[in-house]
């Protein structure tokens, strides 16, 4: 007769066992595709808190056949999610991104969206109906560590990352990778939510910081007296990728419409992107408030603006007497826009009527069937009349025209009756996706360069600035890009941009900048070079360091004070 100690030892063992085995087989297929670095590299922290999330499912749930299928599930979905989102953005998924599902679907590759709603859809309804919910009262008993740990994350921040910084590897700010190889997903996961309560609770001290305030008052009345009423167009272009970018791919013909060639001409300059394929909204915070986002009380800075005027460029230039006004191509809902863009200091919000039908607009999609977004040239053309007129009816009225394009966002649709797909990749190098984003940047730089045309007609003394918010994820997201060389896969390549520098008609050259440092090109601008020499500018003096870590997060953590508010 058999022993039911041992028997039931051996379910134990050969369950639990099995479960680890998978994970670590899972995680390692997972980073051959291109996630995350496997489990193994992280057993130490990891490997507790899978096996005590097993048991815990385990015991919540039914007793049947498929109790330990069931209860692998949410972890293996967890781990699924993760590296899914780091493949397509090259980053780790933040927990209070749950709240940013809609957006995180809308920006995400095709292929990649429908496996997550899939793996969502399936796994929540079937895991819920197969809990016993008869000994709710004992689950929650064995719960009990679980629950205290979110509690301590939620409420008391401090002591968690304390305890953290007893029991964790190194966390490197520049590579989510790293952290998690050193220390785990879940245990990141944890990490980053504890950072981020504990970063709201700190701006509370950053309210009142007088200093960073004070200088931004100077800047206004700096500008004022400097400025001479001249316009800054700042037009930011939905995955703007030049394809010449990729040292191995080649084209049929020139992807480049020959009017734009001849508006960048021998200029070469770049903008690093906080953000790789999507968070549009990242990118847009950096290029309005002048900080790094640093996604220290969000994952996206955006969603926790009250609607508040902070301290970011807007609200600069219109205490130095700017009408601001943000247009903008796609939906209000998305990442809080509305509240964003008053709180960074935006008199005037324009979204298409079709999006926005209860507000006071200028913007009509059109037709968008086909191709689901608003074509450049739709959006610039009516921007050009609606500044046009503004321009003539408010003489001596300055202006930041600020402008969010959506054109080119995945899957980069093309109307091939009216936009044809003519430029060709050769066999060995067919990309779908990108053929079409190919495609379409030759549309789009000829709109671009129509747009800048038009500008200059009417307002020739005027800084007009175009650049990406982040390039594309394609088909296979950093993979894609590695393959095809893009910018000879230097160190963060994926993270570079195109951005194209029209001051009083004339295109400059600047050295390499990140988008937070798009405010300080402006500023020094209109102030005839004067915030330059009083400031670190590395974009004009590459001998220049740029401002320490501690002041950009001390100023940082000021702007997000009152947004916040």
């Amino acid at each position: 007769m058999s022993n039911p100690t041992l028997s039931v030892c051996m379910i134990f063992c050969n369950r639990y066992l099995a479960f680890f085995a998978f994970l670590l087989a899972y995680s390692f297929v997972l980073n051959k595709l291109g996630g995350l670095p496997p489990l193994w590299s992280s057993l130490r922290l990891e490997a507790p808190i899978l096996l005590y999330g097993y048991f815990l499912c385990n015991y919540l749930l039914k007793k049947s056949g498929w109790q330990p299928w069931l209860a692998a599930l949410p972890l293996i979905i967890a781990y699924t999610v993760t590296d899914i989102c780091y493949m397509a953005y090259d980053r780790f998924v933040r927990i209070v991104e749950v709240t940013e599902i809609p957006e995180l679907l809308d920006i995400m590759p095709v292929h990649y969206a429908l496996l997550v709603g899939v793996a969502g859809l399936i796994s929540l309804p079937v895991f819920l109906l197969a809990l016993d919910w008869k000994n709710w009262r004992r689950g929650l008993l064995v719960a009990l560590p679980a629950l205290v740990l979110i509690l301590a994350v939620e409420f008391t921040p401090g002591r968690v990352l304390t305890m953290f910084q007893l029991i964790a590897k190194d966390v490197t700010d520049w590579s989510d990778a790293d952290s998690v190889a050193n220390n785990g997903r879940l245990t990141m996961a944890a990490y980053f939510e504890a950072l981020r309560n504990n970063s709201i609770q700190k701006t509370m001290a950053f309210r009142g910081r007088k200093e960073f305030i004070q200088q931004m008052a100077a800047l206004s009345r700096q500008i004022k007296t400097s400025a001479r009423d001249r316009n800054v167009h700042l037009v930011v272009l939905e995955s703007f990728l030049d394809p010449k970018l990729f040292s191995d791919l080649k084209f049929s013909q020139s992807p480049t419409a020959p009017a734009f060639t001849k508006l960048v001409a021998n200029t070469d300059t770049y903008s690093i992107s906080p953000v790789f394929g999507g968070g549009t909204a990242q990118a847009e915070f950096e290029l309005l408030c002048g900080v790094p986002a640093l996604r220290a009380l969000s994952s996206v800075e955006f969603n926790v603006f009250t609607g508040v005027k902070t301290h970011c460029l807007p609200a600069i230039l219109s205490d130095a007497g700017y009408q601001t006004m943000a247009s903008n191509g796609h939906k209000p809902k998305f990442f809080n826009a509305i509240s964003a863009y008053k709180g960074t200091g935006f008199h005037n919000i324009f979204f298409p009527k079709e999006n926005a039908p209860d507000s006071d607009t200028y913007l009509t999609t059109g037709d968008i069937k086909k191709e689901w977004y608003m074509f450049d040239d739709k959006l610039l053309s009516q921007n050009l009349a609606y500044v046009s007129t503004y321009i003539k009816d408010h003489p001596g009225q300055p202006i930041f025209n600020y402008m969010m394009t959506i054109y080119g966002h995945t899957p980069h649709n093309l109307d091939e009756k009216v936009r044809p797909r003519f430029i060709k990749l050769p066999a060995g190098q067919k990309d779908e996706h990108l053929e079409k984003a190919v495609n379409q940047y030759y549309y789009r730089t000829e709109a671009i360069a129509g747009y800048v045309q038009g500008l200059l007609k009417i307002d020739p003394d005027s800084l007009i600035i175009l650049v990406s918010d982040h390039v594309p994820p394609l088909s296979f997201g950093p993979k894609t890009y590695k393959k095809f060389q893009y910018m000879k896969n230097i160190k963060d390549s994926i993270y570079y941009n195109r951005i194209v520098i029209i001051e009083n008609g004339k295109t400059k050259q600047y050295n390499t900048m990140r988008h937070y440092d798009i405010p300080k090109v402006i500023a020094n601008y209109l102030t005839d070079g004067a915030y330059c020499r009083n400031n670190r500018c590395n974009f004009v003096d590459k001998t220049l360091a740029d401002r320490s870590a501690t002041e950009s997060l001390e100023n940082y953590m000021t702007i997000m004070a009152h947004a916040t508010m």
